[in-house]
């Protein structure tokens, strides 16, 4: 230091600049070729990429390259729909695409430099639809102008750097040397990087100090077509998972408000939805068909005799087909497209089919006779996997024992059944099928897993204290839900339980989990499942643990913790938590009504994030749906409610194919309301009553409101009202219970007009199939049902004044339809599979109450739903429930840029 200080300061930044700067400061991407540069980068986090990114131009290009991001996508446990992808970038590049010889690639300056080629556009590439341009600058978003030096279409990033090794794009003899940005002559070797760069793609130019934001597509020059920008759906995604973990989302409702008429009669047992369809089965014995962007009804399937207990579809054009389930044992096999029945498997089940499934190869049923069946979806000949072996050989005696050749085996025709498992002792409540394995789950409170074309039992697992009602299997985890009010995970491998989820207080009927896994979870997972076992074989050796209390080992349940104390079992091939990454979830539904999205904490732990309920999900998108209303104190109600108390006074919407004299929807019209009043047909002075009454409730407390609205119903219609009237309580505790209070008798009210609905349309489907035959002899007038045929059930009329009557003693008053008239055929225009119920066999009426059939009825909330089927994607959650509607909540949250980019997003797995 000493000799530092006599030196003068010229010298010593000489020595700075010529000895110490070189080593203190090495720029790795200007010696290293691109490719091992690119390796390095591949290691770094997005926020430090991102920093990479800003700290220089050459290091901007290597940090924007695509399939970089793209392996990071994949890195975070996320899924894409390359299908998607591909077609968007086909259609995004139908337009002729101009070379890009306009581009300037070089600018020379006065002083000698020469700008990092910038790709300043004569004529800019083909503009972009308004509809993919975005606007505005956002600091946090960057441009992702650069390709992957394993680039695009036939050429390899390789051989493109050598072309352009010789040949100038622009035809300018002087390169930017990297880093300084001096000017200099070509250098008889250049590295990788230097190639990669001079190759680059047209982008924007970058502002020093800047990062642009990014749009969805980039301009490839190499391929001279668009493609999609991996950077930009890595945001978006983020993005979408932000919208998750902060539970910012919009409801929305099918059916459309709207169109009332299209919804189901009564309550959904069954959901299954992908980005373009969503299709649905209740216990009005249909199924429909939905499209998810109109939430309009295409069509209703009619077929089953009973209770639509479990369905599956797959919409693609080379399967176009689906398969349900119900409670007549019967399975039946649907075009998809059409709607029309491509084949019925009567009597699959000698009881109800609780749950179906199918790949390529098999459907597999299950059902509450304690069996599993196992149906070929396509003909089967000798020698495929899954044909009948026969235990005794088969020869053809001509002197000799010559067995058969494989051509003259028979062919196993689609649908027949070739297998059938038996070894549960209870209702086989749900399946799942993973390549050859299948996954019950059963009422006797066992998990089996069967290897399908031998038809034998591979492991059995025992965790649940009670019957468990439904499955999932990824290959190395099984996911169930019990009677026990858990939600548990197992290693299938070993059998072993290694997590344990506690939170709902009734029935866990409906499960789905996505546990992130990237493409070295596997590995990963075992690793940590070893390490944790050796902490705790350590910590039992220190003497922190009693290993012999099997006290404290029937009492523990383990969330997903690694801590030693925590562990369950030991030995299992996952990590407590079944491993993944740190962007799974798990979402449970239950019979106590309510939904939770559980996600891990910083320790790996399962907690509940978010609490979600099918009530106040339809609430929400009733609210979204309604238009302000002209009239005061009229409140568009619900769907199913709005249906009655409305059509006296408005018009019912057109189905346009209805319209066009086709019979894609078959719900019923309603009919006028019997004993209530439409709220835009109060005079102003009820209303005044009906305000005064509500103020008066309201300030007397939630129980008061509630008696309220038992003892007046109609008031429940009045919903701006009653906003009004809670929001000028100053208690949120308070107003958060009132509207608790409204939400129950709302849906409440909604149940019991559902109810007496269903009943008097079944009540005259039943008169019309008892005297069809009679009305086709008699030649009745017109061939309509009379009042002189109806005398043997309550008509709607009576059942109305019963309400009525009901209403006098303070029961709630519950709205009437009355049914039209339904015209019927002629006993001789009766044939065919299309028959009506008049000609098939009258099976028993279905028992009373309103839950799945094959579960045990267990406590819920008052006036709140039981859910009983929901499935999540990447961006939303939809679910069914007791209720004759659907709900969802939609985590794009109304953001056009996430709705976009989600379609090319794949669910969490």
């Amino acid at each position: 230091m000493a000799l530092l200080n006599d030196l003068p300061t010229s010298v010593i930044s000489q020595i700075v600049e010529t000895q110490l700067y070189p080593r203190l400061y090495i720029d790795f991407v200007r010696y290293l070729p691109a490719e091992i540069c690119l390796k390095i980068l591949g290691y770094l986090d997005p926020v430090s990429l991102i920093n990479v990114a800003r700290a220089c131009r050459v290091w901007y290009e290597l940090a924007m390259d695509r399939k970089l991001w793209q392996h990071l996508y994949y890195m975070e446990g996320f899924k894409a729909l390359m299908d998607e992808i591909h077609a968007a970038e086909e259609k995004m590049n139908q337009t002729p695409i101009p070379t890009p010889s306009h581009l300037e690639q070089y600018r020379p300056e006065e002083d000698g430099h020469v700008h990092k080629r910038r790709a300043i556009a004569k004529a800019s590439p083909p503009m972009l639809p308004a509809e993919e341009d975005t606007n505005g600058d956002e600091p946090s978003d960057i441009d992702m102008a650069g390709s992957s030096i394993f680039g695009g279409g036939a050429g390899s990033g390789v051989s493109r750097s050598r072309t352009s090794e010789h040949s100038d794009v622009n035809g300018g003899g002087r390169r930017a040397d990297k880093g300084k940005g001096r000017a200099m002559s070509p250098p008889p070797q250049q590295s990788a990087t230097t190639r990669y760069r001079d190759n680059m793609t047209h982008k924007i130019p970058v502002l020093p100090g800047t990062l642009q934001k990014t749009t969805m597509w980039w301009w490839d020059a190499n391929d001279r077509r668009y493609k999609i920008d991996w950077k930009y759906l890595y945001t978006m995604r983020r993005r979408l998972e932000a919208n998750w973990e902060h539970g910012k989302y919009t409801n929305f409702q099918l059916p459309h408000p709207d169109y009332p008429d299209e919804g189901h009669r009564e309550c959904i047992y069954s959901i299954q939805y992908n980005p373009q369809y969503l299709v649905s089965g209740s216990r009005d014995l249909t199924l429909k068909v939905w499209d998810m962007k109109t939430r309009r009804c295409l069509r209703t399937l009619k077929g089953h005799r009973r209770s639509v207990l479990c369905l599956q579809f797959d919409s693609s054009p080379d399967e176009d087909i689906i398969v349900s389930g119900s409670s007549d044992s019967d399975v039946i096999i649907w075009r998809f497209s059409t709607g029309e029945i491509i084949e019925v498997i009567r009597h699959a089940h000698q009881e109800s089919v609780l749950n179906v499934k199918f790949d390529k190869r098999i459907l597999v049923t299950c059902s509450k006779d304690k069996t599993i069946k196992v149906f070929n979806r396509k003909p089967l000949r000798q020698g495929d996997l899954g044909y009948p072996i026969s235990p005794v050989g088969t020869t053809v005696n001509v002197g000799y024992n010559i067995p058969p050749s494989i051509e003259d085996a028979p062919v196993i025709p689609p649908w027949t059944m070739i297998g059938s498992l038996t070894g549960h002792s209870a209702a086989v409540n749900a399946v799942q099928i993973h390549e050859r394995e299948i996954v019950s789950a059963s009422g006797d409170r066992y998990i089996k897993v069967w290897d399908w074309p031998t038809q034998e039992v591979q492991r059995t697992i025992i965790g649940h204290h009670k019957g468990i009602a439904c499955v999932q299997y990824d290959g190395r985890r099984i996911v169930s839900g019990s009677s026990d009010n858990e939600v548990k995970i197992f290693d299938c491998q070993t059998g072993l339980e290694i997590t344990t989820l506690r939170g709902h207080t009734a029935l866990v009927r409906t499960v789905q989990a996505g546990f992130g896994d990237h493409p070295y979870s596997a590995e990963e997972d075992l690793i940590k499942a070893k390490k944790v076992d050796e902490a705790y074989y350590k910590a039992v050796e220190a003497g922190e643990i009693d290993e012999n209390d099997n006290q404290r080992t029937r009492r523990k349940t383990n969330a997903g913790s690694s801590k030693p104390q925590d562990i369950c079992a030991t030995g299992a091939k996952l990590p407590p938590g079944g491993g993944g990454g740190r962007f799974g979830r798990i979402v449970s539904g239950s019979y106590d009504t309510t939904i939770i999205i559980w996600r891990r904490d910083s320790e790996g732990v399962w907690r509940p994030q978010h609490h979600l309920r099918h009530e106040q999900a339809a609430e929400a998108a009733s609210r979204q749906d309604d238009v302000p209303p002209d009239v005061p104190g009229r409140i568009p109600l619900h769907p199913t409610m709005r249906s009655s108390l409305t059509a006296a006074s408005m018009p019912a919407p057109i189905h346009p194919h209805t319209a066009a004299g086709s019979s894609r929807t078959a719900s019923a019209p309603p009919g006028p309301v019997a004993g209530t009043r439409a709220p835009e047909t109060m005079d102003p002075a009820t209303l005044l009553q009906y305000e005064q009454m509500v103020n008066g409730a309201v300030q007397s407390g939630p129980s008061a409101f509630r008696n309220l609205l038992q003892t007046r119903p109609e008031i429940i219609s009045l919903r701006h009202m009653v906003d009004r009237a809670i929001n000028r309580q100053s208690d949120q505790d308070l107003r958060t219970q009132l509207r608790h209070a409204w939400t129950g008798a709302h849906i409440h009210n909604q149940w019991n007009h559902g109810r007496v609905r269903s009943e008097l349309i079944r009540n005259q489907e039943n008169v019309m199939a008892a005297n069809a035959p009679t009305a086709a002899a008699g030649g009745g007038s017109n061939g309509v049902i009379g009042s002189s045929t109806t005398t043997a059930t309550p008509t709607p009329t009576a059942a109305a004044a019963a309400m009525v009557v009901g209403a006098a003693t303070g029961q709630p008053v519950i709205p009437q339809i009355s049914l039209p008239q339904v015209p019927v055929a002629p006993a001789d225009a009766i044939t065919g599979p299309a028959a009506p119920a008049a000609q098939q066999p009258q099976l028993p009426p279905m028992a009373g109450g309103r839950h799945h059939p094959h579960i045990p009825t267990a406590p819920a909330e008052e006036n709140s739903p039981r859910v009983f089927k929901l499935q999540y994607d990447a961006r939303r959650i939809i679910c069914c429930s007791q209720t004759s509607f659907i709900v969802g909540w939609d985590f794009c949250n109304g953001d056009k840029e996430l709705e976009e980019a989600t379609r090319f997003f794949d669910t969490v797995r």
